[in-house]
C-alpha cells in the first residue's frame, strides 16, 4: 500500500486562511454586523435630559422627563465620587484599552471562591457601551459586541470623556439617571453637598438599583456601602480614619419623591402652551429650564384654602399690572381628577357679570347716585325675573343696588345701555366666551371660565388696563441659552375714570354689601355671584396688587346646598388667601383718577346730605356730582 503524500504547506496556509475567513465572516454576520453604524451614533449621542420648571423666585416647581437626568460636566463631579466609582467598578480604568484582562481573571477567581457571581468583569467603558447601545441580556453575542464597542469608544474618546458620559448615563433606580439626579432622589442634595458615606452608598446602589437601593433594602445598601469604602481604602483613595468616620455617619434619606408638582393643574396648562412651539422630545428630554410666573407661596395658600373647603372648584390669582398668573388651582385633588376647572370649566358667573353692565352704564350717562326703581318686571314672553331675596327695594341708587346685587336694577341698566354695548365692554375686558344677546345676560346666564373672568377684573385694579395672562417668563436650553422671553401686553379696556369709580363701588360690596366675609383689612373690591338653585358660587376680588377669582361648584351640576351663595362660601376663601398673600406687601389704595371727584352723599338718596342723613363717600366723574340736597332722611 502506497503512503499518502503530506499536504503541502501552501494548502495548509490556504485552508487556515479560509477557515479564519469563515470565522470572521460568521463573527461579523451574527455578532458585529448590527454595530456598523455605532461609530456614527457616538458623536451624535445626546441622552434625554430632565426639563425643570421654576417659580417666579427660581424655586423648583416641577420636573418633566422620560428619564430623570440633569447632565453634569466631569469637572463639577466631586473627586471622591469619581474615585468611588473607579474603586468599585474599574480599578484599572485609566490603564486598560477598554477591557481589563486582569479584572476578568480577578473576577473569575472571586466567583469561584464564593461559588457565586459576586464580581463582574465589565469595565466602565464596557458598561457605558452596554447602556448606550445594547440590551442587558447575558449572551455571548452581547458580550462580544460590548467588548468591540468598548475598543471603539476608547479609540474615539478620552478617558475623562468616557467617565463623564458614564456618570451621566448610569441608572440608579426610582427614575433617576446620572449621579446628579440620584443625589437628589436619595439624599435631596446637590453633588457637592454629598459626604463620603453618601457617596459610597450611591456608588453601591448603581451596581443593582433593584436590589441595593436603600429604599428597597437598607441593610443590603449598607453592605454595598462598606464594600465601596473598603475598595477605596485598598486603592488608597481614603484613609482608615476616613473609612471609619464614613461608617459611623448616619444616612438620612430624603424620602422617595413623587413627581407631583405643588401646582399640577398649572403644569398641565403650561404644557399646552409649550406644545404650541416645541415637540414632545424637546419638552420631556431637552433639559429646558422654564421660569414661570407662579409664586409658590401664594400657590400653597390657594391649594390649602380649597383643600380645606368642602367644595370642588378652582382658584386663580393674577397680578393686574403684568398679567402674571401667580396661582392656579384647578380642583381639590389632582390625583382624583385632572380636569382643570380654572380654564376648562365653563359655568354661569351669576352676578359677577354685573360689573360689565355697570361699567357700560357709567359711560352711558348714569352715576352711582342715579335712582332706579327695584320693582316686579314681567316681559312679553312671560319672563318674571326675581331678586335673590324675592323682595323689591323700590327706589334705590346704583351704588346700593350693586352692593346688594339687585337683579332688577342690573336688567334695567342692561336695557338702558344696550345688550350689544355691554357685550362689547365684556369683550374689551377679555371675555371671549359666547355671550347671549338677551336680557338674561344681566343675571350671568352666559357661561365663562375662571381665567377670563378673573383677568377681566384686572381692569378695575389697574386703572382700566387689562393684561394678557402670562405663565412663562423665560425658557432656556440646557446650556443656558435663552430660547424665549415672555412679553407683557396691556390694552385699554376702560377709561381711568370709569375704572376708578368701579373699583370704589366694588369696594363697597365688601364693606357694606354681599361680600362682607371677603374683608382683608386693606382696600379691596369684588363681586359675589350665585346661580339658580345654588349650583355655582363665585367671588372675584382684587386689591391694587393682586386679583383673585374663586369658583365653587360640583362637576355634575348638583346644588351646593341651601343658601350656599358666593358671599357665604367663596368670599371667605378670598379673605383667607388674600390676607396671607399680602402679608409682606405694604397697604396700597387704588390710584385716584384726576377726572373723578369723591363726594359725601346721603346713603339712601344719593344726594348731598342734610342733617340726619347717614353718609358715604362716593366717586363721580367731574361735573356729574349731585347738586341737590337730601330732604327726606330721618337718620335711621
Amino acid at each position: 500500500m502506497k503512503k499518502k503524500k503530506n499536504s503541502s504547506p501552501l494548502w495548509i496556509f490556504l485552508s487556515g486562511l479560509l477557515a479564519g475567513g469563515v470565522v470572521w465572516f460568521l463573527l461579523f454576520a451574527f455578532v458585529l454586523s448590527d454595530l456598523k453604524t455605532v461609530s456614527n451614533q457616538l458623536d451624535d449621542f445626546s441622552p434625554p435630559l430632565t426639563t425643570r420648571i421654576y417659580d417666579i423666585e427660581g424655586r423648583l416647581l416641577a420636573e418633566l422627563f422620560t428619564e430623570n437626568r440633569e447632565y453634569v460636566e466631569l469637572s463639577h463631579v466631586p473627586d471622591l465620587l469619581k474615585k468611588a466609582f473607579i474603586a468599585s467598578e474599574d480599578q484599572n480604568f485609566y490603564r486598560h484599552p477598554g477591557i481589563d484582562p486582569g479584572g476578568i481573571i480577578r473576577a473569575a477567581l472571586q466567583n469561584l471562591i464564593n461559588m457565586d457571581i459576586v464580581e463582574g468583569a465589565s469595565t466602565i467603558t464596557q458598561q457605558l457601551s452596554r447602556n448606550l447601545f445594547l440590551s442587558h441580556q447575558r449572551t455571548w453575542k452581547r458580550k462580544i459586541q460590548e467588548m468591540f464597542l468598548a475598543f471603539t469608544l476608547e479609540k474615539k474618546y478620552t478617558k475623562n470623556e468616557i467617565l463623564e458620559a458614564y456618570l451621566n448615563q448610569i441608572y440608579f433606580g426610582h427614575g433617576a439617571y446620572g449621579v446628579k439626579a440620584a443625589a437628589r432622589i436619595y439624599f435631596g442634595k446637590n453633588l457637592e453637598e454629598l459626604n463620603l458615606a453618601e457617596i459610597a452608598m450611591l456608588t453601591g446602589v448603581a451596581r443593582s438599583p433593584g436590589n441595593f437601593s436603600p429604599y428597597v433594602d437598607l441593610a443590603t445598601a449598607q453592605r454595598q456601602q462598606r464594600r465601596v469604602l473598603r475598595r477605596m481604602k485598598e486603592m488608597r483613595f481614603i484613609s482608615q480614619e476616613h473609612l471609619e468616620e464614613a461608617l459611623s455617619t448616619p444616612i438620612v434619606l430624603s424620602g422617595r419623591e413623587k413627581n407631583r408638582s405643588i401646582a399640577p393643574y398649572f403644569v398641565d396648562y403650561l404644557l399646552k402652551e409649550l406644545q404650541k412651539s416645541y415637540d414632545e422630545e424637546t419638552i420631556f428630554g431637552g433639559g429646558l429650564k422654564i421660569y414661570t410666573t407662579i409664586d409658590l407661596d401664594i400657590q400653597k395658600i390657594a391649594n390649602q384654602a380649597l383643600e380645606e373647603s368642602e367644595y370642588q372648584g378652582a382658584i386663580l390669582c393674577i397680578e393686574p399690572q403684568t398679567g402674571y398668573i401667580k396661582a392656579m388651582v384647578g380642583g381639590r385633588d389632582y390625583d382624583e381628577s385632572k380636569f382643570n376647572r380654572a380654564v376648562q370649566a365653563y359655568r354661569q358667573p351669576g352676578s359677577t357679570f354685573k360689573p360689565f353692565i355697570y361699567s357700560a352704564a357709567l359711560d352711558s350717562g348714569f352715576t352711582p347716585s342715579t335712582i332706579l326703581v327695584d320693582e316686579p318686571l314681567i316681559f312679553p314672553n312671560g319672563w318674571k325675573p326675581q331678586n335673590y331675596e324675592k323682595t323689591f327695594n323700590g327706589p334705590i341708587t346704583l351704588r346700593e343696588a350693586l352692593e346688594k346685587s339687585v337683579n332688577i336694577i342690573g336688567i334695567k341698566l342692561l336695557q338702558a345701555s344696550g345688550v350689544d354695548k355691554v357685550i362689547s365692554y365684556a369683550r374689551k375686558m377679555g371675555i371671549t366666551s359666547e355671550l347671549r344677546r338677551d336680557l338674561s345676560l344681566a343675571l350671568g346666564t352666559s357661561e365663562v371660565n375662571l381665567l377670563e373672568l378673573t383677568n377681566a377684573y384686572c381692569a378695575f385694579a389697574n386703572r382700566g388696563l387689562v393684561p394678557e395672562p402670562i405663565a412663562i417668563l423665560r425658557i432656556e436650553n440646557f446650556s443656558g441659552e435663552v430660547l424665549y422671553e415672555g412679553q407683557r401686553i396691556l390694552r385699554r379696556a376702560l377709561s381711568e375714570d370709569t375704572a376708578y369709580i368701579m373699583a370704589r363701588l366694588l369696594q363697597g360690596v365688601i364693606e357694606r354689601g354681599t361680600a362682607k366675609a371677603a374683608r382683608i383689612d386693606r382696600p379691596a373690591g369684588g363681586k359675589t355671584g350665585s346661580t339658580e338653585d345654588f349650583i355655582d358660587a363665585w367671588f372675584v376680588g382684587f386689591t391694587p396688587d393682586l386679583v383673585c377669582g374663586i369658583y365653587l361648584g360640583n362637576d355634575d351640576r348638583t346644588p351646593l346646598g341651601p343658601r350656599k351663595t358666593g358671599g357665604v362660601i367663596a368670599a371667605p376663601l378670598f379673605s383667607k388667601i388674600m390676607k396671607e398673600a399680602h402679608k409682606d406687601i405694604p397697604v396700597h389704595d387704588f390710584y385716584p383718577s384726576p377726572g373723578v371727584r369723591e363726594v359725601n352723599v346721603c346713603m339712601r338718596s344719593g344726594k348731598l346730605p342734610s342733617p340726619g342723613c347717614n353718609t358715604v363717600t362716593v366717586p363721580f366723574k367731574a361735573g356729574t356730582e349731585p347738586r341737590e340736597w337730601c330732604s327726606g332722611c330721618t337718620g335711621d
